[in-house]
């Protein structure tokens, strides 16, 4: 016999370091009801905002988004340094000395990106601890393939997120989740890029242990190929977009093991992220495949809230917030 609760998933991707999307993931549980929250990989940003301190002064000096600031106050420090991480990067604080020595060798920039990306996602898992504790609301957070292996770790030292990848979840009393925040190659040669036979036989090693894959869910980051979910411009060998008569050439860039894998184990929904631009729902046999989308660099979060009943997919919706 089927139990009578409802799930209902709030499911959004690809936030790219943007502490605006991320704690409006974190007060959707109330927001929209939900009892189960899933980041579904990609959560750390892509670039370093130095704030240059005006020699021995305490005036800094900053650019970002094209625009010229000088700071003149802890107060408007770390107000640009709110509004930084909000659009997705990493500021901090430096010298002109500081500044020259890491123009100069890449491996200290390297260090230095990593270790604000690590104390980004460990702020990120405590907020999500001090709002949800008690709550009932169990949260799941994976990485994805642009994000570094360090990140794992975070996730997976985390003392109430869960990092669910790699094994089989029960969500609820019903529904197990299958996750895999790789993906197949790209042309940026991505952290976790992975050939996709490996992807494939990864995400069969799991689904291969389910216990009703007909109510299981698929927390995949790359799209099934050919599905809609995965469009996105052509490139060519300089990674520029091709043009074809005036117009961007576009075709799908998803994985063809991942898309075997859905055709075969028939989940009752395959959660996808990846491919920003590709926001949609197809289905692939009785599975409902979703990619809600990102816009994380305006602030917006795109996300899919999915209530699930026994055997049912009640009900889907494409939100932005």
């Amino acid at each position: 016999m089927f139990g009578t609760r409802r799930t209902t998933i709030f499911f959004a991707t690809d936030i790219h370091g943007s502490e605006r999307c991320f704690m409006k993931f974190i007060n959707s549980a109330k927001f929209y009801g939900a009892n189960v929250l899933i980041l579904g990989g990609d959560i750390t940003g892509k670039a370093l905002i130095p704030i240059v301190r005006d020699g021995h002064s305490s005036r800094y000096r900053a650019t970002f988004l094209g625009e010229r600031v000088t700071l003149e106050s802890e107060e408007a420090l770390a107000a640009f340094e709110r509004q930084v991480r909000h659009a997705g990067a990493y500021p901090f604080r430096t010298t002109v000395e500081e500044l020259a020595a890491l123009e100069s060798d890449r491996t200290l920039v390297d260090r230095l990106f990593t270790r604000l990306m690590v104390e980004s996602v460990q702020r990120w898992c405590e907020l999500a601890e001090e709002r949800l504790r008690g709550s009932g609301v169990r949260c799941f957070i994976d990485a994805g393939n642009d994000d570094e292996p360090e990140i794992v770790e975070v996730l997976k030292q985390a003392s109430y997120v869960e990092m669910p990848e790699g094994q089989v979840v029960l969500i609820d009393d019903e529904h197990e989740m299958v996750s895999a925040g790789f993906a197949n190659l790209t042309p940026w040669h991505a952290p976790r890029d992975i050939p996709d036979e490996e992807l494939g036989r990864f995400i069969e090693s799991m689904a291969g242990q389910l216990q009703h894959p007909e109510r299981a869910i698929f927390n995949v980051h790359v799209p099934p190929y050919g599905s809609g979910l995965d469009t996105a411009p052509q490139l060519d060998e300089q990674l520029k977009p091709v043009v074809v008569g005036g117009e961007i050439a576009t075709g799908p860039v998803g994985s063809k093991a991942v898309r075997a894998m859905i055709e075969r184990f028939q989940p009752l929904v395959s959660l996808h992220g990846h491919v920003h631009e590709s926001r949609a729902v197809s289905k692939i046999g009785r599975t409902t495949c979703i990619n809600p989308g990102s816009e994380y660099g305006d602030g917006h979060l795109r996300a899919a809230l999915v209530t699930l009943k026994g055997p049912k997919l009640l009900s889907y919706q494409l939100i932005t917030g």
